[in-house]
């Protein structure tokens, strides 16, 4: 009996244990079911995105190209020309028939292809003796078509991740419900928990990572296993993607500066046909030579918008620290934009003090070209620029206020988006490309700061903050 009773009670202990969790037990092993519903959600989730978003930037990419070919056809009535034009018009019509699987985006696909459709009627019909001009009104109809198919991938990715977070809160809730069942395991429940939650909590913010662009950080996880192989297969797809995102860099960096060089020449070309140093041109040959002189300018101003775009995006190495002067960078890039400036006699008001700030030379100087290009653009004659700086207790502030039409409430959400043209247009006679701001968001953004669209009664009021450390004032004496 002695030795009985022992061992009984060990028995007994045990299976009332048993018993007693057997309702944790099983929540438990629900959970499980629900974490490997999740892992293989997680990792849908990434290569739907990957795919969305190559996808809408294919399309803007392809409608710029049909764009200039059919133009460079109407100019040029080369058949090649033509020829081109058709097969990027196939890659899109196939591209966008993937695409329609997509529920968020079939409306706008739908009302974009029919656009395209009565587009390339009318220029099949009529082809060299179609309007140029017309051409360009209805590229740049399907051109804000495209942006808000990116706008719309954007959505979807959202809520793609909202669901996986939704599911994430949700298994966490049935878990501790399943916990409080039974007092006694508890602890043991809560324990659980956190193990199931950490690996899980640490892969959600690396999603977002990679949904941002960022590819430097490999993504590792501690915990169960199937977390471990998700972690495994997204740290894979996200050495992938680092490679074609360096591939693409040095291509882009290549490609631009090869461009630029016969793009001198031809510049010089035509604006020595234009001027009529070449001899006189008859009133036809004169509007050519201005078309060619004005498409050059707009490709030249494209080129360093498409390097400055591709700086940011470069994540392959770390900067060195560098540091540069608030005066200085406005002094240049006053200096390049004087002819615009004084062509419409602005008054521009410069701040009061000086700053050092730790930021690359190059990247302070972006940073105000495209908030002074902007401004200068929109600004009507004689009217007046205000740049204040000021360091304030935590951050420094740098504001940039115009006097021109500013931009439509409904469209202030939107101005950061890559390729987005307002409705408002300026009377510049070389069209912006849309990324200016997207790559001072950008810029900004890399020195853990942010860029706001103010509300102001008139024109347009951006307001830069940064961070106050290794901001210095300068007092020159």
């Amino acid at each position: 009996m002695t030795k009985f009773m022992p061992s009984s009670l060990k028995s007994l202990t045990l299976l009332g244990f048993a018993l007693v969790s057997l309702p944790l037990i099983l929540a438990l092993a629900m959970a499980l079911v629900r974490i490997d519903k999740l892992s293989n959600q997680g990792a849908n989730a990434v290569q739907q995105v990957s795919k969305l978003v190559y996808s809408t930037r294919q399309v803007s990419q392809l409608l710029v190209n049909m764009e200039r070919g059919a133009s460079q056809f109407l100019v040029l009535k080369d058949p090649s020309l033509w020829q081109g034009y058709l097969e990027q018009r196939q890659e899109l019509l196939a591209l966008t028939n993937e695409m329609r699987n997509q529920p968020e985006l079939a409306a706008t696909l739908v009302t974009m292809l029919k656009h395209e459709e009565q587009l390339n009627q009318d220029l099949s019909e009529q082809l060299t003796a179609y309007d140029i001009e017309a051409l360009q009104r209805g590229y740049g109809n399907l051109n804000e078509a495209a942006n808000e198919l990116y706008r719309l991938s954007r959505q979807a990715i959202d809520a793609e991740v909202l669901a996986i977070e939704r599911s994430a809160d949700q298994l966490r809730a049935t878990v501790l419900q399943s916990a409080l069942v039974i007092p006694a395991s508890l602890l043991i429940a809560l324990l659980f928990v956190k193990l199931l939650m950490r690996p899980i909590n640490q892969l959600k913010p690396q999603i977002g990572q990679l949904q941002e662009g960022n590819f430097d950080k490999p993504v590792a996880v501690e915990g169960v296993q199937d977390i471990q192989e998700v972690a495994q297969i997204l740290d894979a797809m996200r050495l992938k993607l680092l490679d074609l995102e360096q591939q693409k860099s040095h291509f882009i960096r290549h490609i631009s500066h090869e461009l630029k060089t016969p793009l001198a020449a031809i510049r010089e070309g035509a604006e020595l046909l234009y001027d009529g140093t070449a001899g006189a041109l008859n009133p036809a040959q004169q509007e050519v030579s201005g078309i060619i002189r004005t498409s050059v300018s707009r490709l030249q101003c494209l080129i360093e918008d498409l390097l400055n775009f591709n700086m940011v995006l470069d994540n392959s190495s770390a900067l060195k620290p560098q540091s540069s002067y608030l005066s200085y960078s406005l002094e240049r890039v006053l200096n390049d934009r004087a002819l615009e400036i004084q062509g419409k006699n602005l008054q521009i008001q410069l701040p009061e003090n000086d700053f050092k700030m730790p930021l690359h030379p190059e990247h302070l100087r972006v940073i105000l070209d495209n908030l002074l290009s902007n401004a200068v653009k929109f600004s009507p004659a004689r009217g007046n620029i205000q740049i204040c700086a000021e360091l304030d207790v935590h951050v420094f502030l740098l504001n940039v206020i115009d006097q021109g039409p500013g931009i439509p409430k409904n469209q202030r959400e939107q101005v950061f988006e890559p390729f987005f043209q307002g409705s408002v247009r300026a009377d510049a006679k070389i069209k912006g490309s849309g990324l200016g701001l997207t790559i001072t968001r950008e810029l900004v953004q890399k020195y853990n700061g942010h860029i706001q669209l103010m509300d102001s009664q008139k024109g347009c009021h951006f307001k830069i903050s940064l961070p106050h450390s290794g901001v210095e004032k300068i007092i020159h004496v």
